[in-house]
């Protein structure tokens, strides 16, 4: 089951386009405000970093990336996949979907919804309070135009949507959450991060009549490691998937248990995703 994942069109023409653009924009770091790439390989890095996961975009800010979510190899196509952010440092709740897809992500972005995307809220009144203008938002210091940056992050912006196409989403909170109202309801196996594993509306009868693994919605014990070998080197792939999800949101990181795991995935025929997980875990 072994996938070659190509990079979706529009980031390609985006990260081209940024490229062209560089120069118009001199007082912004980067033209969208995010360090794009796209390697297969990569998925973030840190330990909450999904294994299934392709990182297309970083921050600079507290290591908080976005990431094109396979589901362990059902979304073959990029173009589709659904997007998430990992926040590392939210701990407990590092990894959300944010938008249904590639296009979506930047319509959001270009939207104005940059916070949204980035930050976790607890209610529509407390992204509206976000939004609300700050009189530190305006000020402006020695070395850094306020006045200038928002100028040309407009710029981009207009841009952006000319050359793109880019719909304008009005209200980017009801639209998150029906992404995850719906990304919920294609869930057969619930797991810590909130991700679960999803079946994107696929015949996988088979997946969802397995049973999730036994430390389901528990705290995985992380000395009983022979327990969980034994587990691992029978598990069939719904309860693996799930209790990769859940090593890595609860930090679990024990050498042998994930040298286990990475040999059961390559057996499941997914060597992608073991790599990516040896690499983020410090293996």
């Amino acid at each position: 089951m072994v996938h070659s994942y190509k990079i979706p069109p529009l980031l390609d023409e985006i990260m081209t386009w940024e490229k062209e653009i560089k120069q118009q924009v001199p007082y912004l770091e980067t033209p969208t405000g995010y360090f794009l790439k796209f390697d297969p390989n990569e998925n973030g890095g840190y330990q909450s970093s999904p294994a299934d996961a392709i990182m297309f975009a970083g921050t600079g800010m507290g290591g908080i990336h976005f990431s094109f979510l396979t589901d362990f190899g059902l979304v073959t196509d990029l173009n589709v996949a659904p997007i998430i952010c990992v926040d590392p440092m939210d701990f407990g709740n590092c990894a959300r979907v944010v938008a249904n897809n590639i296009k979506d992500f930047f319509a959001l972005h270009f939207s104005n919804h940059e916070g949204l995307l980035l930050n976790r809220f607890e209610s529509e009144e407390d992204y509206l309070e976000y939004l609300k203008p700050k009189e530190e938002d305006a000020e402006s210091y020695e070395y850094f135009d306020k006045k200038m940056w928002d100028l040309q992050k407009n710029e981009v912006r207009e841009l952006a949507i000319k050359r793109f196409g880019f719909q304008h989403i009005l209200d980017g909170y009801s639209y998150l959450q029906e992404v995850r109202q719906a990304r919920l309801k294609e869930l057969f196996v619930t797991t810590f991060d909130g991700l679960g594993i999803a079946s994107h509306g696929t015949a996988v009868d088979s997946l969802k009549k397995q049973a999730p693994h036994p430390w389901h919605m528990k705290e995985i014990p992380y000395r009983e490691v022979e327990k969980m070998n034994a587990y691992i080197e029978s598990a069939e792939q719904a309860g693996l998937f799930g209790f990769i999800r859940d090593c890595q949101v609860q930090g679990m990181d024990d050498y042998e248990v994930i040298r286990v795991i990475y040999d059961r995935l390559v057996s499941f025929g997914f060597p992608l995703e073991a790599e990516r997980l040896v690499n983020c875990m410090d293996i």
